[in-house]
């Protein structure tokens, strides 16, 4: 999946929003002493801004991506409200039902900032019954929109939108017309979400639900199926923070792990994987790749400080930067810099791979599962010549560059003249070099280089029988 794939996907996807929207206010100041009056830090205010939060920020979320996406919701009828329209109405593109309920005021979140980290959060609300006449707009504006797109996605914080009566009616609706329905579940009681294609509780929720433990990836798969059986809802996404993502279907159970990043905010990072999600599923796009996307999403958005969107570029920016994965050292230490910024452990491994075959590729995947990234380093024709003889390369350096940057195993080729490739190995400083064969690590090139940074060498043992010269010699 590249940009531009799913750049496609993204313009096709036309998502019915409906939940409860609210305003995230940011105020941003310092604290440089304490209050004679009590033992508390005195906050002095420099900024402040607003931002659409809840399904506010699902619908943000997706507008950014690209999609085609309408918004139905509840506002007060107060000021708060009032801004929440003005944000919707500088968004471009936009199509919104507001409902203005004149006994519920706007949901609003006011977190107050030092230096990126919140000193406190002061919430807004008053969560009342839905009333008929907000149970009427919200369903007459889902019928009128329903069949003009081709997922649903219900955002529920647990503000009063969804009870039983609209919960039910909305599903049913979905259901009847072959619509994919995603739900993001406040309510502590399930049955208001039966008949769902996709649930997405977070860890906690899960547990709270089925009363059981959800510590690992066997005690998810036990919460989901419960879940599944006990609700009739299709499939379960449980979100489980610095665990990663966990998703059980009827057939499926995949567990896709978070990679590490430093995390400055999780607000509405799962709001950010709900809107992807709603693309995947709407253009059933194999669910592996599903989450990958979305736990990606998720970790670039908790990068950030706030409630925040995700772009395109962002998505695919890695992809954009190391789309050609050969490259010159120049090239590869910059990337290798922004690697070790992620905390991604690089590999490096080198060799001539003349013609490529099962032992090289085994030789590859071993040395792949032991690093996030890794840096294949070929030798030059010339080199090759001085090592295997005159006879040699078969195939030619940009040949065999080519060749391996096809495989997913390898994350970026390099090709050297020298003999060695030590000088490579000192400017990247891998985590880890592979090598194969009978080689004792003290005699691996970058032996006593690596100990420096504390890396690794790891010798990997070569398919027997399987070589280029025992290829070439049944070719004679």
């Amino acid at each position: 999946m590249n940009l531009k794939g799913f750049s496609n996907y993204c313009s096709g996807t036309k998502a019915l929003i409906i939940g409860d929207i609210m305003l995230d206010r940011y105020v941003i100041g310092n604290v440089n002493r304490i209050s004679p009056e009590a033992p508390v830090p005195v906050f002095l205010s420099q900024s402040s801004r607003h931002v659409l939060g809840g399904a506010g920020n699902v619908y943000n979320n997706l507008i950014s991506l690209g999609v085609n996406a309408t918004l139905i919701s509840i506002i007060g009828e107060d000021r708060f409200g009032n801004l929440i329209k003005k944000i919707l109405k500088s968004i471009k593109n936009t199509k919104c039902y507001l409902f203005k309920e004149k006994n519920i005021p706007t949901t609003v979140k006011t977190r107050y900032l030092v230096k990126g980290q919140q000193l406190i959060r002061v919430d807004e609300e008053k969560a009342n019954n839905l009333s008929d006449s907000a149970y009427k707009f919200i369903l007459k504006s889902f019928k009128k929109e329903l069949l003009k797109h081709n997922v649903v996605i219900l955002s529920d914080y647990n503000k009063g939108i969804f009870n039983q009566k609209l919960t039910k009616e909305l599903i049913k609706l979905s259901n009847k017309h072959k619509i994919p329905i995603i739900i993001d579940p406040k309510n502590k009681d399930f049955n208001l979400y039966k008949n769902a294609t996709l649930i997405t509780p977070n860890q906690l929720e899960a547990s709270h639900v089925t009363k059981l433990p959800c510590n690992n990836n066997k005690e998810a798969e036990i919460c989901a199926k419960n879940i599944m059986n006990s609700y009739s809802i299709k499939k379960v996404l449980i979100t489980r923070g610095s665990e990663g993502l966990s998703y059980i279907g009827k057939k499926e159970k995949i567990h896709q792990p978070t990679k590490k990043i430093e995390v400055f905010d999780v607000s509405g990072a799962g709001d950010t994987v709900l809107a992807v999600l709603s693309v995947c599923v709407s253009k059933k796009i194999p669910i592996k790749k599903s989450l990958e996307l979305a736990n990606r999403a998720a970790g670039i958005v908790v990068g950030k400080i706030g409630t925040t969107t995700i772009s395109l570029n962002e998505l695919f920016k890695e992809e954009q930067l190391f789309i050609n994965k050969k490259c010159s050292l120049l090239e590869l230490k910059k990337i290798v810099a922004n690697y070790k910024s992620k905390k991604y452990k690089v590999g490096f491994t080198n060799g001539c791979f003349d013609i490529l075959h099962i032992g090289h590729i085994n030789y590859l995947e071993e040395s792949k599962k032991l690093c996030d990234k890794l840096i294949v380093a070929i030798n030059s024709d010339s080199s090759v010549k001085r090592i295997k003889g005159i006879k040699r390369p078969i195939n030619n350096q940009a040949d065999r560059a080519k060749i391996l940057s096809a495989l997913s195993l390898c994350d970026h080729v390099i090709i050297f003249n020298q003999l060695t490739p030590i000088k490579l190995i000192t400017s990247l400083k891998p985590d880890v070099i592979t090598k194969g064969g009978d080689y004792k690590k003290k005699n691996v090139v970058g032996y006593n280089e690596i100990k420096k940074w504390q890396g690794q060498i790891h010798i990997i043992n070569y398919t027997k029988g399987k070589s280029t010269t025992s290829i070439l010699e049944k070719l004679i």
